[in-house]
């Protein structure tokens, strides 16, 4: 019997240490920056932004940043850096929600009263969402990240994740945890092929019924887009007046806009924008972008992998586009945009295309 208990004990205790040393190993190396920045010299893994995102805008050095939905994934903080004079980060969101992205954006202005610019893509898939809406349910988020209980913290400190990526970290499996991570975060742009086949494998246009009429805005969706944007997008700039927000539409190519043109859509979609960039322009640090009107990048089918998502080429010339001031909206010249816009998409020889 003394042997069984000496046994016991002496299990129970190398069992609590074991878990205790293993705990301490994930604080001390902090894979997800819950805690603290990067150990200098260790090679973390980039990986799951829902776990990285919240710890990075709390933790890391940085005075600008880039967000949005995976859209914004090929942008590289590097090359807005050497245009603004900033030292930025990316922190996107793939699939992310106008809610999603702003509630991120908020947690790094209340963390960090440096930040003077933020570049954020605004999806038009996402006009006529609920200002609440997201495509990820909450209990699917590591919630104990994102809170301030370290109660609940158990969960990331003993997670099985957590502790083998520690382990990998202090071998150097990953990626150095520096500035110039943030290029080749969740970037994806050398992982596709582009072009016109790689574009229309995703768009089978003899699919889609065509609708003669166009759709208009309604007042209804006015009412819901007007809830979405000033929640999740203009109350932040007024929050921080000190903070220039650099606002631009996510550009889907042409074979998009086809899409829109033939479901009946383009005529709401176009209102949709011009709408909500009445709404943006009341407020003197959102400076807003719009993109169609540039035919060398919608029209050109090699910056696209999809309907939608363009490669990095096409991001460093959206961030060139936004330091140069090109397609930038104001009170004076966006009601003429957008007639522009749609007299010349809704006459647009979409069939040329195919």
């Amino acid at each position: 019997m003394k042997k069984s208990r000496n046994f016991f004990i002496i299990f129970i205790s190398v069992f609590l240490v074991t878990v205790l040393l293993l705990g301490a190993l994930v604080v001390y190396v902090d894979p997800y920056f819950h805690y603290h920045a990067p150990i200098a010299g260790k090679n973390y893994i980039l990986k799951e932004q829902r776990y990285l995102n919240d710890g990075i805008v709390k933790n890391f050095d940085y005075n600008a940043m880039i967000v949005g939905s995976s859209m914004t994934e090929t942008m590289r903080p590097s090359v807005m850096d050497s245009l603004f004079g900033t030292k930025g980060i990316k922190v996107p969101f793939s699939g992310g929600s106008y809610r999603e992205v702003g509630d991120l954006e908020r947690v790094a202005l209340s963390h960090n009263s440096n930040i003077k610019m933020v570049v954020r893509g605004l999806d038009c898939l996402r006009f006529f969402d609920d200002k609440d809406a997201r495509d990820y349910e909450e209990d699917s988020y590591p919630t104990y990240l994102y809170d301030n209980n370290y109660l609940n913290d158990v969960k990331y400190i003993f997670s099985k994740n957590a502790i083998i990526d520690s382990g990998l970290i202090l071998i150097q499996r990953g990626a150095a945890a520096t500035p110039s991570s943030f290029d080749t975060y969740s970037n994806w742009s050398n992982d596709f092929t582009y072009g016109k086949e790689a574009v229309l494998n995703h768009y089978n246009r003899d699919e889609v019924e065509f609708v003669e009429v166009q759709k208009d805005l309604t007042e209804a969706e006015k009412k819901t887009i007007y809830e979405n944007i000033t929640q999740n997008v203009t109350s932040i700039a007024d929050d921080y007046p000190d903070t220039e927000f650099y606002i631009y539409y996510t550009p889907y190519s042409i074979y998009y806009l086809d899409y829109f043109k033939q479901t009946g859509e383009l005529s709401r979609q176009i209102e949709a924008e011009k709408y909500i960039t009445s709404l943006l322009l009341e407020h003197k640090n959102i400076h807003v972008f719009s993109f169609y009107m540039k035919h060398e990048l919608i029209e050109n089918p090699d910056y696209y992998k999809d309907l939608a998502h363009h490669s990095q080429d096409a991001s460093d010339m959206i961030l060139n586009w936004l330091y140069e001031g090109e397609g930038e909206l104001t009170k004076e010249n966006y009601k003429e945009y957008y007639d522009d816009l749609f007299d010349y998409y809704s006459s647009f020889d979409f069939d040329s295309l195919f």
